[in-house]
């Protein structure tokens, strides 16, 4: 558990680097178990969720090594000697669930204890078995996790009814080592995603289509060892806009890759926050106009969570912090999580006007004048640096408890990347 001691009401300002994803180290981690050569991560992030990943290819016999500070990262798979994830580790993160296509190459058999991760709702596993399903696998639930067998697997055309990232994932490395051509229809897209292709590429695999939501990849007997370079985390950047519209400062991203950003920042143009690239640094300037437009016929704005490359629901949290401070009235719609606004109930502690309509759907009425509180993190990653954004938007101290330290999940760094930009935070 950590408690963070937050000062706010201060303008906030400076230039920061974001941190690198962590949605697109972790398969790149699960990838490293398909081959017996050596995958080289650099630019890895300190995350416990990483740090997690990485104990767990230990567990199962595979060698890990650091250099430069810990930044980058070695892996050696060629011990791996276990088909089986250790269940104290899965059931803290899903992401355990990506090593499932790796084991399933190397040993015809897998076995998933039940992964945990952010509780946004109940995060079904059904569209992950069934692609797995249809390239030939079985599977054999048990009282403490699940296994699938795959004693001959089989290229094929795959319609996926979910475009869930984690089953795009594990898809496209069990088919990257399956002879034929398999063909992914509704595959997720998001940046992680095609991160993952690209990394596969430079392991040998054969993959088209890659950032849309068709892919085709013509399997290959054996995958080599690669470099990849992790790219920075698009939800980091977007709280960074919103840490400048909410506190007034002026606040310049470094490497914001910009076409990873263009509908994030239209939908923060609608609040009235405006921006620009210099190259690949965002800047965020100076005291914003903050003012929520409405529609050409004169309605609410109703934005709406839905599917890469439409807007993403883990930004949604920071998108309604930035509502909150601005003028006027916003509709936001998340029906992809049924606990994904719950945070809400913590942002009326601080004096947000907002209301629940249902699970899925929030109103929220500006401008606020934000009043220090004590609120606590919900047990989801984004949320909760929402929180904290807000807490900075008033003027007081407030004290954020992170009960299930959510933050250092995704966010290693963010003390001291917050009090660069004269951000008074600490962990008390």
């Amino acid at each position: 558990m950590s408690t963070y001691k937050i000062t706010g009401g201060i303008p906030l300002h400076g230039e920061v680097t974001p941190t690198p994803n962590k949605n697109a180290v972790l398969p790149a981690i699960a990838a490293a178990l398909l081959t017996d050569e050596i995958v080289t991560l650099h630019n890895v992030p300190k995350s416990s969720d990483v740090r997690i990943m990485l104990r767990l290819i230990r567990k199962m016999g595979g060698k890990i090594s650091y250099s430069n500070m810990g930044n980058t990262v070695k892996i050696n798979a060629s011990t791996v000697d276990s088909n089986k994830l250790d269940a104290e580790l899965s059931k803290k993160i899903q992401a355990a669930s990506m090593f499932m296509a790796p084991l399933l190459v190397r040993f015809k058999s897998a076995f998933m204890p039940i992964p945990g991760g952010c509780k946004l709702g109940t995060r079904p596993l059904d569209a992950f078995i069934g692609n797995m399903e249809s390239m030939g696998a079985t599977y054999e639930p048990t009282d403490k996790g699940f296994y699938l067998h795959a004693e001959k697997l089989k290229a094929n055309k795959i319609w996926s009814w979910f475009p869930s990232v984690t089953g795009t994932e594990n898809l496209i490395m069990l088919a990257s080592r399956v002879p034929g051509r398999t063909e992914i229809y509704n595959a997720a897209c998001e940046p992680h995603v095609a991160e993952l292709c690209h990394l596969l590429v430079s392991m040998g695999a054969k993959i088209e289509g890659i950032g849309s939501n068709r892919l085709t990849i013509e399997g290959v007997e054996e995958l080599h060892g690669a470099e990849q370079t992790i790219i920075s985390d698009h939800l980091d950047i977007a709280e960074y806009v919103a840490t400048a519209a909410v506190t007034g400062g002026a606040i310049t991203v470094k490497n914001a890759i910009p076409e990873h950003m263009d509908l994030i920042l239209q939908a923060f143009q609608i609040l009235g926050i405006k921006t620009k690239y210099e190259g690949d640094n965002l800047i965020i300037p100076a005291e914003q106009k903050r003012k929520i437009k409405e529609t050409v016929k004169g309605n609410i704005f109703d934005i709406k969570a839905l599917f890469w490359p439409m807007f993403p629901p883990d930004v949604i949290h920071s998108l309604v912090v930035t509502a909150l401070a601005s003028e006027g009235t916003m509709i936001f719609h998340n029906s992809f999580y049924e606990y994904g606004f719950f945070f809400v109930e913590e942002l009326a502690k601080l004096k947000g006007n907002v209301v629940m309509a249902d699970p899925h759907r929030i109103l929220t009425f500006g401008p606020t004048k934000w009043r220090p509180g004590t609120i606590v993190a919900p047990n989801i990653i984004a949320a909760t640096k929402s929180l904290l954004v807000a807490a900075l938007a008033a003027e007081g101290t407030s004290i954020l408890h992170d009960e299930t330290d959510m933050l250092m999940r995704r966010y290693p760094t963010i003390i001291e990347d917050y009090k660069s930009l004269g951000a008074k935070i600490e962990k008390v």
